[in-house]
């Protein structure tokens, strides 16, 4: 049996580096994390829309960096796993978002905070493919969905399973690892 450790190294590299180019919207380095080809990557996104190759999200980031700026998240990876070929990083977290420009493209007078604290959960999932056929791990799927105020008790538990009383990446049974840029 082979060491998993470098193939879970590699995914968290990833996932630290997709979640860095988020902040000031890097569309260079974002280009990095995902396969080759219009076919390769999808997205569920958390803006509740699907994307669809990795020109597909450039494309929105460019649409959004002519207005936005997003500030660099605080994530906590709750499980990174690998089998074989497949692997998945699963997180949650936070990060601020400002409008920094009018729908004209004008300059505003000072950034307006869109939300400064946007919560969300997010599930990748990487093959060792580059969508070229190389053997470099790449991240094939990613979905994203908004996640509830850190107090929401959810159904059927206690305030005890509330995500303030838990804490950011940690679960009954594991404690979360903050991603370090």
């Amino acid at each position: 049996m082979t060491n998993p450790e470098p193939d879970r190294e590699q995914l968290l590299r990833l996932h630290r580096d997709w979640y860095y180019s988020n902040f000031n919207i890097n569309i260079p380095l974002m280009r990095t994390v995902f396969p080759k080809g219009d076919d390769q990557f999808l997205m569920f996104n958390l803006n509740d829309h699907p994307y669809f190759g990795v020109d597909d999200l450039a494309n929105l980031w460019a649409a959004f960096s002519a207005t936005d700026r997003w500030g660099l998240c605080e994530d906590y990876v709750i499980r990174v796993e690998v089998s074989g070929d497949m692997g998945y990083v699963v997180s949650e977290g936070t990060f601020p978002a400002w409008r920094i420009k009018d729908e004209d493209g004008n300059v505003l007078p000072e950034d307006e905070v869109v939300d400064i604290t946007t919560r969300y959960r997010s599930t990748e999932i990487y093959k060792r493919d580059d969508g070229e056929g190389g053997s470099e791990w790449k991240m094939w799927h990613f979905h994203c969905s908004a996640r509830p105020p850190g107090d929401a008790i959810p159904d059927a538990k206690t305030k005890d399973d509330t995500s303030d009383a838990r804490g950011l990446g940690n679960t009954p049974y594991s404690v979360g690892i903050r991603t370090e840029y």
